[in-house]
């Protein structure tokens, strides 16, 4: 059905919501250009964090498909783990929803205060661009 889509759509279809690498590689199959590993915000407490498996499916899907990550993101600091080990990019939105609240300027206060704390922790950690993210800046604990 996913195959049906990518190919009805006039634009790059992109899929959300994948959390294995068995739904990111029938994603990639179907034709999908991008997908979004994400369990929505933590709506399915039983599923596994995206940050778990991005490794992973990165490694299945290759360079043919861009992988974004959404859930949690609430700091630059988030955004850096999520592109440091390979995302191409990441969203935030149920973060902003209450300063959605406050106006458009608040919101993008926000966004502002949340790049320049990406900056930050890039400069601190030896990385200029975003073409330059090293996954070996992340250290992963085992429990």
């Amino acid at each position: 059905e996913i195959r049906d889509f990518v190919q009805a759509a006039s634009v790059p279809f992109v899929v959300k919501g994948v959390l294995s690498v068995h739904d990111a590689v029938r994603c990639a199959d179907a034709g999908c250009k991008g997908i979004v590993v994400s369990h929505h915000h933590g709506m399915m407490p039983y599923c596994v964090p995206p940050l778990l498996v991005l490794e992973d499916i990165l490694k299945a899907v290759g360079p043919e498909v861009d992988v974004f990550v959404d859930c949690g993101i609430v700091s630059g600091m988030d955004a850096y783990k999520c592109l440091a080990l390979g995302a191409k990019a990441v969203s935030v939105g149920r973060h902003l929803m209450p300063f959605l609240k406050l106006g458009s300027e608040v919101v993008s206060t926000r966004i502002d205060d949340m790049t320049a704390e990406l900056a930050d922790v890039m400069a601190r950690t030896g990385i200029r661009s975003l073409d330059a993210m090293d996954p070996t800046v992340i250290h992963r604990r085992t429990f």
